[in-house]
């Protein structure tokens, strides 16, 4: 069982929600329970997050990336790498399970880019990172694979539609193919809103636009592994993963050989065969039994507290 939350994000005073797991009732710093904070990617919210999150005994938080969930998209003039990262912080300095100890940080494709900026600026938060399918290598906008994808109108999307077919319409216009979309309502990122019959998109296809063209096409992945590698090559209770799908990976292997030569020593690259992108959806048992063993591995740093 999770529970939505809502705080303001210090960037651009924002509405930025997130989902808390509640198998516990202890919400004291105090306790000595790791805890992992988990980043969702493109066309997703915390929602991806839910069966996991109800599967691991410790507590965690799933956030809503800014525009995502029942997050607030704003300016779209102020989407930016450091942006998206003081949304995080926000979430992990409005609570104390976050504030005084480090925690497991998790990030799933565009999830991990943002991972990797988060654990490079606030190293002394976290006590493992794992990135799941995700390499540093710089994706330029036009290899966004959505076929004729209108940024514009993606920039303009409403995420509440009077019924279904007024929402399919809109993401068809963006470029977006019927089949994802019923995709999605099955998995429960577009759900009926209200008694009226309205529909409501935890997906917003101008996260997708901003994030391809702010984040993807750019050198910020390979710089901030870069700083990474820094606070953590040496490291004895900081570890660093890398779960690579199997079928389908968007990671080049040329990329994967970067991120393991600058830290040899601390990465752990792992390749799930029957692994599509999402891991924690295709291969979720095996996920799953290693993740709760990287939270497992995690707790003794976490009992340390903050650096």
């Amino acid at each position: 069982m999770t529970l939505p939350r809502t705080i303001i994000s210090s960037s651009n005073n924002l509405a930025i929600s997130y989902a808390e797991s509640c198998l516990q009732q202890n919400n004291s710093a105090n306790t000595v329970e790791p805890v992992t904070l988990f980043i969702h990617g493109l066309d997703s919210s915390s929602h991806t997050w839910r069966r996991v999150q109800e599967r691991i005994s410790s507590p965690s938080f799933a956030i809503d990336c800014r525009g995502c969930g029942n997050s607030d998209l704003g300016n779209p003039d102020d989407f930016t790498s450091d942006a998206l990262v003081a949304d995080v912080k926000s979430v992990v300095d409005s609570h104390p399970l976050l504030q005084m100890k480090r925690f497991v940080l998790v990030g799933h494709s565009m999830g991990g880019r943002i991972a990797m900026c988060y654990a490079a600026k606030y190293p002394e938060d976290v006590s493992a990172l794992v990135i799941e399918d995700m390499d540093i290598r710089r994706r330029k906008v036009e290899s966004n694979f959505i076929p004729n994808f209108d940024e514009t109108k993606a920039l303009s999307f409403e995420k509440l539609h009077p019924n279904l077919d007024s929402l399919r319409k809109a993401f068809g216009e963006i470029g977006y193919p019927s089949d994802m979309v019923d995709k999605w309502v099955r998995e429960g990122r577009v759900y009926e809103y209200g008694s009226e019959g309205q529909y409501w998109s935890d997906v917003h296809p101008a996260f997708r636009a901003l994030c391809y063209r702010r984040i993807f096409d750019s050198n910020i992945g390979s710089t901030c592994w870069n700083t990474i590698s820094q606070h953590y090559a040496n490291s004895n209770t900081v570890k660093v993963h890398l779960l690579v799908a199997g079928i389908g990976s968007v990671c080049e292997q040329e990329s994967i050989n970067e991120m393991i030569e600058c830290m040899p020593a601390t990465l752990s690259v792992k390749t799930y065969p029957t692994g599509y992108h999402s891991l924690h959806g295709s291969v979720m048992e095996e996920f799953l039994c290693d993740l709760k063993e990287i939270i497992a591995d995690a707790n003794s740093s976490h009992l340390q507290g903050k650096l």
